[in-house]
């Protein structure tokens, strides 16, 4: 015999399988919120940002030159001084060596730095005087030669090696090309300045001193370089070569990289006061200051393009190039090594986007102070609104940047035909173990041409 015994289902099991149904709505819930926590958290910089900018437009005497923190010491060089030793304890000796020796990147920054940027607003600036803008003012001469200062300025101090780094790039990379450009950039900015001003009756006014008459500034330049961004670089190098693994416990536990970000505000905020303090901005022409706005925006777009242009040109374009070496056998190997387009790795390009485009006013203020020394302070200002204007709109612009560039990243890693990272990564053209490399490249190149014809 046998008995069937039917157990009824559980009130238990039913509650709980009701309480996992729960919290699964419940997270599904929770995970849009959490998207929009992190979202508005990570754009406390923004946010930091907006809030300098308030406080400088509402109380501008408190962080403008002369106030009652003295910005010009405690912000310029402060702030700026613990940027670099921070920058100092986080990198490694090795990639900085590296990238000191990386002849390609050096060629590339600095020269969109002193030539390709300031060729391509000449041309914008000769194709205003043709318009005839100046002689109905649409455009006012003070901004045209403003925006001439700042296309001949080195990269930024600070803002660039902070965005490179949020953005994931190369930090060395960036630090080195800041020291490069702001070493050279203070000797070759004034005689650029004076040599492309034009010789025309509407800039006779504006005609600047010579470079010879500006030791003074030279010096004070020269002295500031030295304490705020190669002694604490140094200093920071040295504590981390000698105390390593304590030096990497205290970046990552103390978060000294949001430190150092954090103090990027201070700087937009001394930035901004002394625009405002100075009333200059508000006597300019309307017209002059949207036309400033707007043209540093498309400036700074383009001059990011090309600078991701050069340190990856197109792959066909690498193909060729590698195809047709071993016609050049004759030229020095160096020579063909710089003339020859190469991709840098992705991070390398980040560095060079943000510190290519990137203009300082570290060195432009000062500069507008020297050169026009026997001008009038109203006339000084105005020259300065537009270096100030640029500097302002790349902070924000880059912050954009630093979110594309993460993107960037994050997609999938294409075979690069030739990654150049410092010295590493570069292929040996001349080497055996190139060969491979060449002759697929000379067969892409000989049946693009079998398409074409």
């Amino acid at each position: 015999m046998v008995v069937t015994i039917t157990i009824p289902p559980d009130d238990s099991d039913n509650n709980h399988n009701r309480k996992n149904q729960s919290i699964a709505k419940e997270n599904k819930t929770e995970k849009p919120r959490n998207k929009y926590l992190q979202f508005l958290s990570e754009q406390w910089l923004v946010f930091c940002f907006g809030m300098a900018t308030l406080l400088a437009w509402r109380w501008p005497d408190f962080a403008a030159t002369g106030g009652p923190i003295r910005p010009e010491f405690s912000i310029l060089y402060g702030s700026v001084a613990i940027i670099f030793l921070i920058s100092g304890l986080q990198l490694s000796t090795k990639k900085l060596r590296a990238n000191l020796f990386n002849w390609r990147l050096h060629l590339i920054v600095q020269g969109i730095s002193f030539i390709i940027i300031p060729v391509i607003w000449l041309t914008i600036m000769w194709i205003i005087i043709a318009a005839g803008d100046l002689r109905t003012q649409v455009v006012d001469t003070s901004v045209l030669i403003g925006m001439l200062v700042t296309s001949c300025l080195p990269t930024t101090i600070a803002s660039n090696i902070v965005m490179t780094r949020n953005a994931g790039g190369d930090d060395a990379a960036a630090i080195i090309e800041v020291v490069i450009g702001n070493v050279f950039g203070s000797f070759l900015s004034p005689g650029l300045i004076y040599v492309l001003i034009p010789n025309r009756p509407e800039f006779q006014q504006w005609t600047p001193a010579q470079p010879s008459e500006l030791g003074e500034m030279y010096g004070n330049v020269a002295q500031k370089l030295a304490l705020t961004v190669i002694l604490p670089l140094a200093v920071g190098q040295g504590v981390r070569i000698l105390f390593e693994k304590q030096v990497v416990w205290c970046v990552t536990k103390l978060y000294l990289g949001k430190i150092s970000t954090l103090l990027l505000c201070t700087l937009v905020w001394t930035t901004f006061s002394n625009a405002f303090k100075t009333g200059a901005i508000y006597t300019m022409p309307k017209s002059s200051i949207l036309f400033n706005i707007f043209m540093n925006i498309g400036l700074y777009a383009l001059f990011t393009v090309i600078c991701f242009v050069m340190a990856r040109p197109p792959h066909d374009l690498v193909k060729r190039a590698i195809a047709s070496r071993l016609a050049t056998r004759s030229v020095p190997r160096c020579v063909r090594n710089l003339i020859t387009p190469r991709q840098m790795s992705k991070e390398q390009a980040i560095a060079v986007c943000f510190c290519g485009a990137a203009k300082t006013t570290g060195v432009g203020i000062p500069l507008v102070a020297a050169m026009w020394a026997e001008q009038s302070d109203i006339t000084r200002a105005y020259i300065a609104i537009p270096v100030l204007l640029y500097t302002i709109e790349q902070v924000f612009m880059a912050q954009v940047l630093v979110y594309i560039f993460k993107w960037y990243l994050k997609r999938d890693v294409h075979s690069d035909l030739d990654v150049e990272s410092g010295r590493t990564g570069l292929y040996d053209l001349d080497g055996a173990d190139e060969r491979n490399a060449v002759e697929k490249g000379r067969e892409d190149f000989r049946q693009a041409g079998q398409r074409k014809t």
